[in-house]
Parts: structure tokens; sequence; C-alpha cells
């Protein structure tokens, strides 16, 4: 099996030879600039080895721009400070160099290559030889073993194309962890997974820290944050405001030093009062490209009424997103999908006529299917909303600019000024110029898949209190969503799925946790 990554596990590896409680990572006054912003000003860190050292922080505080500086994305002579790996000086001009020294980062917007198998993606630049060929049944088996171990239901030849975004992200996180690393980075990592896959996670991080590994963790979870963490850091506006043991930081603590005050209450009350049906789902049908006779989604029925927030819950591959790409016309496949709008047969063939039906869909994926991150802040939020800011096909620029301000100033969204490019903002930041589109666009139902994924305690607790805001004012809201204590802590109904099928629908005011949790991970008695 020579020349195989995974070999390493069968010998004597040279990170086994580190000492546990060594430092081997030191930050020294680390400032990266952009152009009319200071990302990370003057941030100094010693990391130590067989620990786990968690970064916290708002959306734009600089805990990825950090990251990015050490995993050598950002070139060593476009940033101040230094970066001293078992004391010696790094000066990474990319990415591969800091792979080399043994850094090595799972980013919080995946890079895989869409067109190659699962076994390429996970063998790549470090593919198994035979007889100066590719080793492709070695390559094959080994990715077998490894997709075994983290539960991942996919073929080792399977093109990445063709599976879910939280797939992927096991996928990279296996990557990353059967390399020789002394210093794993972390970037939200858990954002798109399952509390099962995020157990997995947490056991492959365990497995780390016994070989003395670093890890370096950056999440906006901070039940999980305190999980997992040895050492918590806190950032606020590019700076370190705080670092200290894990039990020495408490979460009231943490969310104090990451907003600079006390959070009010993070979820709104449940006093709202839905009205009537306003937008019915029958019969929705998907079948599985790749698998004869398999459904993605079965016959999958529920109506949403005006006012309402209806939480579609389930572990990844449940069938919850495909749901509403097949609503949306947008599930490239064989689709059956019946709707009635305000009790009228409508027929959605594309997006563009969801948008005119005023449904506004922000997706899993922001930054594939989501933000135009070439364009700016202004220009994403009122892309879907021109129609209404022109007349006889001439743009009403005051009216646009009071559009602007309105959805950036009630979505607290971090930019120097709306022209800035959406492409030099923080992953939440980005989310919320999508969410902000729809608003901006008087959306009278909004599907909302994952749409606090990667954003920040306070700007959750905006969210959660916007979307109550527009359900009391009429709108409809399909929420999509893995983190079961938003779900009942938003939700009027929750809608709880497995397989693809409807298991059960719970009064939002009733549910009760663990009951929910059977329901998606066991089903019901009539399965």
């Amino acid at each position: 099996m020579a020349g195989c990554i995974y070999a390493a596990r069968h010998e004597k590896r040279e990170v086994d030879k580190l000492e546990k409680n060594k430092t081997i990572l030191v930050l020294k006054n680390l400032t990266k600039e952009f152009p009319g912003v200071r990302a990370v000003s003057d941030a100094s860190l010693e990391i130590k080895t067989g620990e786990v050292h968690s970064i916290v922080g708002g959306n734009g505080a600089g805990k990825s721009t950090l990251m990015k500086m050490l995993a050598g994305v950002y070139a060593y002579d476009t940033f101040a400070g230094t970066i001293e790996l078992n004391g010696e000086k790094c000066e990474f001009k990319n990415i591969l160099e800091a792979q080399k020294k043994g850094i090595a980062m799972i980013p919080q917007d995946l890079n895989m290559m869409e067109e190659l198998s699962v076994a390429e993606n996970l063998f790549l630049d470090k593919y198994p030889v035979k007889h100066g060929m590719v080793d492709y049944r070695t390559m094959y088996s080994e990715t077998q073993r490894i997709i075994d171990e983290f539960g991942l239901h996919v073929s080792p030849q399977t093109k990445v194309k063709e599976i879910g975004i939280a797939q992927k992200q096991l996928i990279v996180i296996a990557r990353a962890m059967y390399n020789d690393v002394k210093v794993l980075l972390l970037d939200e990592p858990t954002a798109t997974l399952s509390d099962k896959e995020c157990k997995i996670l947490f056991q492959k991080v365990d497995e780390m820290k016994k070989k003395n590994i670093a890890c370096i963790y950056i999440s906006h979870r901070l039940e999980e944050v305190k999980e997992i963490s040895d050492v918590i850091t806190v950032m606020r506006d590019g700076e370190i405001v705080g670092t200290a043991p894990n039990v020495d930081m408490d979460e009231k603590r943490i969310v104090s030093l990451m907003v600079g005050r006390d959070v009010d209450e993070v979820y709104p009350e449940h006093d709202r009062t839905p009205e009537e049906v306003i937008l019915s789902i029958k019969n929705v049908t998907i079948k599985d490209p790749r698998t004869e006779n398999k459904l993605v989604v079965d016959h999958v029925s529920f109506d949403v009424r005006k006012g309402e927030i209806l939480s579609l819950y389930g572990l990844v591959g449940a069938g919850r997103s495909e749901t509403a790409l097949a609503m949306l016309g947008a599930y490239n496949g064989a689709v059956t999908c019946e709707m009635e709008l305000k009790g009228k047969p409508i027929r959605i063939l594309s997006p563009s006529d969801a948008v005119k039906y005023k449904i506004g869909y922000l997706p899993e994926d922001r930054k594939r299917q989501g933000v135009v991150d070439i364009a700016s802040v202004g220009h994403n939020i009122t892309m879907s909303s021109l129609s209404e800011l022109s007349r006889y096909s001439v743009l009403n620029h005051e009216k646009e600019r009071e559009m602007i301000q309105d959805v950036i100033q009630r979505l607290a969204i971090k930019t120097p000024t709306p022209e800035t490019l959406v492409r030099n903002m923080s992953g939440g930041n980005a989310q919320k110029c999508v969410l902000g589109r729809w608003i901006a666009a008087n959306s009278e139902i909004l599907i909302l898949d994952e749409a606090t994924q990667g954003i920040d305690v306070e700007a959750k607790t905006q969210i959660y209190h916007i979307m109550d805001e527009l359900a009391k004012s009429g709108k409809a809201i399909i929420f999509i969503s893995s983190d079961l204590s938003e779900v009942m802590g938003i939700s009027d109904r929750i809608l709880t799925m497995r397989h693809g099928k409807v298991v059960n629908i719970t009064d939002g005011k009733r549910a009760q946790r663990n009951k929910i949790l059977w329901e998606a991970t066991v089903g019901n008695k009539e399965e």
C-alpha cells in the first residue's frame, strides 16, 4: 500500500512523539487588513499539543481570517505579525506549504472537486500508486473503510456533486484527519451535521487529542464548544478579548465577551396566532436517480398557515431540503408535486415561478446557491425586487438605497458600505444578505433552509425575532433546521421527517425533545 495516506495509521508517526501540553503553535501580534476593514488586530495566542482550543465570536469577529493566516490561505507577506510552529518561524506562501509543515484546515466554505469521486477527493494529491499507476483498488477499499468509520452511506465511486453538503463536510473532515497533521483547524465543522454525525466528529477529535495533535475549533454552537474544549478564546471586532480554560468560561461570560453586553432571551415567546391555510403541499415524490425503485421523498403532504412558523426537522438524508427544492421546481430529477396557493392550484416549474408567487427561498448551500459573491451587499439584497424599484425600466436609485439601508439596519448586517462585495464578508453576514433579499421582496411565504447556519449567537437571536415579527405580520415560514433546540424554540408546529417520509406533525408548544428525536431516528409504530 505504498503511497497510501492511511498507511501512517499502522506505523509510528512523527506526531505521536509530541509531548502532551507542550506549546506547539505561537501567534504573535497578527494583523490583517482588507480595503476599509481591519479584520484581525494584534492577535496573540499560544496553542498546546493534545488540546482543543476553541475560538468563538460574532460574525466579522476575525475568527476565519485568523485561521486562514495560519493555514496559508493568506500568504505571510499579506499580513503583519509572526507564526511559530515548534519554535520555528513560519512564512507560508500557500496552503500546500502549511500542510507540509503539519497545519491542515477544514474551511467553513468547502472546496471540493465536484466532478471527482468521493475516493479521489479523499486522496487528493496523495493517490496510492502501484507500478507507476494510480492504485484504484487500494484507494476504493481504503475509502470504503473511512466511509464506514464516519457512518457515510455513499459509494467511493460516487461523484461529489451527487451528494449532500453534510456528507461533503464529513469527507473534508476525513481527508484532513487522516493526513499527518500537527495542528488541525476546524472552522464551523458541525454547521450542516446532524446530532449523530456531530458525535462521530467529536469521537474523531478525541482520537486526535490522544495522539497529542492540537485542534483549533471554531463554532457558533456554544453547547458544543463547552462540550469539546479545553481552552476557549473569544474574539470581537478583530481583537482577542478573552482567553481562559473551559471550566472558567460559562456561556453567560462567553456571550458577554462576544457582544460586549448582556443578551436578551434568545427565542421570542410563543404568542403567535396562525390563521388560515395559505399553502397546501400534496404528494411530493422524488425518485432517486441513482437507485431504481427508491424514493428520496415519498408522498410528503402538509399545509402551512398564514402567520405560522412550520419547521421541517430530521436527520441528514431525511428529504427536507429535497422537498423544498421540489416545491420550487429546482430539483433535478423525476418529481411529482401538487400545490395550492390560497386554495387555488398552482404549478411551479422553476425558482423564477416561485418568485412570481411571492415565495422566497434561502438555500442550505449559501456559497453555491444563495449569494452572488462578486456583487455588492446592496445588489444581493435588491436583485429580486428590481421590478418593484423600477418604472418604465428605469431604476429608482433613491428608493433602492432606502430599501438597502432598511434591510442592513434591520438584520444588523456588518458592512462598511452597501457597495462592499459579499465575497469580502463573513459567512454569517452573507447569509443575512440572502434573508434580506426576500424580506425586501415582501415574500408572503419564506422557505428558510438552515437559515442560522454559521451565524453567531446575537445574530441568531435577531433572526429568530425577525422570523417572529414576519409571522406576526402574516407571513408563512417553512423553517428547515438540523438544530432541534432552535426548532423547538421557534416553531408553531414541527414536521418530523425520516427516510423521505413524514413521521409526525407536532404542536410546537407541546413538543417533547426525546419524542421528536425518537421519531427522527427510529420512526413510529406505523412504519
